[in-house]
């Protein structure tokens, strides 16, 4: 039986935005087929953003093969090429091996710049700082051959330590590995639409996946508009964003779509580099906890729609 756990979430805000989305999970039954009516596309002021991509070689969530990665790391270079957008891809250094290189490659050829996203994947929260250091010096080790150039860091769930002191301590040591850690502005629940549309492709049902894939595209465009809101309503002023996406199976099908969305309206791409030189990322932080949010969201004390 296909997980709703992802429609579920498409629920909440679908009645706030007035969306024209009608789904069987919402009366928290799984018994009957997944459905939807179209939705009622979103729009949001323009912007400037800069793509990000987590997880690289590839996501391996449903058993996901090096021949799946290879093809999700094409199709979504291809999507990003179509408009001309250079991402940054973190990756997980303990999955880079003979038979996931190819994933990895196929990006870094293409243009996209490399960062680091730790050895294992854990939360910084139960880490120690000399742990720290390791797990970020290994990866550092390892992709030595795919960094030219400026050295970025993304912390896994975007975790940044419970305490000031915490976060301090990380710091330090990624600007003592010559790294610069790259929030998100963008925040979104795109991996659990993969890991019900994974499910739902891995089981032959088509049907369902395309609407997941449909809510995942609804979700992606909500999740930009309120933090545009957000951003503007109080922050005072736009801001240039950072967008998290991973590399896997529902955005190697539908990034493309989720790209033309923002062209349409009028959202201009831009680099990680041009991104952070706002002064949107070195504002002080109110938000001291161990949640991983939006540099918004960090910037307002944790200020979150639920």
């Amino acid at each position: 039986m296909l997980r709703r756990t992802a429609i579920r979430k498409l629920c909440g805000f679908s009645l706030l935005l007035g969306l024209g989305v009608f789904l069987t999970a919402c009366n928290e039954d799984d018994s009957g087929p997944v459905s939807s009516v179209p939705a009622v596309p979103v729009s949001t002021s323009p912007s400037r953003v800069a793509i990000t991509v987590d997880d690289l070689p590839y996501v391996t969530f449903g058993g996901a093969s090096p021949e799946d990665g290879l093809r999700y790391s094409e199709s979504i270079v291809s999507a990003l090429g179509e408009h001309g957008i250079v991402a940054t891809g973190f990756v997980i250094g303990r999955n880079i091996n003979a038979e996931t290189r190819p994933a990895l490659q196929a990006f870094a050829d293409a243009g996209h710049m490399i960062g680091n996203h730790s050895w294992s994947h854990p939360d910084y929260g139960n880490l120690t700082p000399d742990e720290f250091l390791e797990e970020t010096r290994q990866t550092d080790e390892v992709l030595a051959e795919w960094i030219d150039g400026p050295k970025y860091y993304r912390f896994p769930y975007l975790r940044q330590g419970e305490t000031a002191a915490k976060r301090e301590a990380a710091i330090e040591i990624l600007t003592n590995l010559g790294y610069q850690n790259v929030p998100v502005t963008i925040d979104n629940d795109e991996w659990q639409f993969n890991a019900d549309y994974t499910e739902a492709m891995a089981d032959g049902d088509t049907d369902a996946a395309a609407i997941i894939g449909q809510n995942y595209l609804a979700h992606m465009q909500e999740r930009t508009s309120h933090f545009q809101t957000l951003a503007v309503d109080e922050l005072g002023g736009d801001v240039d964003h950072i967008l998290l996406v991973h590399l896997n199976q529902i955005n190697a099908d539908h990034l493309g779509t989720l790209l033309d969305w923002y062209e349409a309206q009028g959202w201009t791409f831009i680099t990680v580099d041009e991104a952070l030189a706002h002064p949107v990322f070195s504002r002080a932080e109110l938000y001291e906890g161990p949640r991983g949010l939006s540099q918004i969201e960090r910037i307002l004390g944790g200020q979150r729609e639920q």
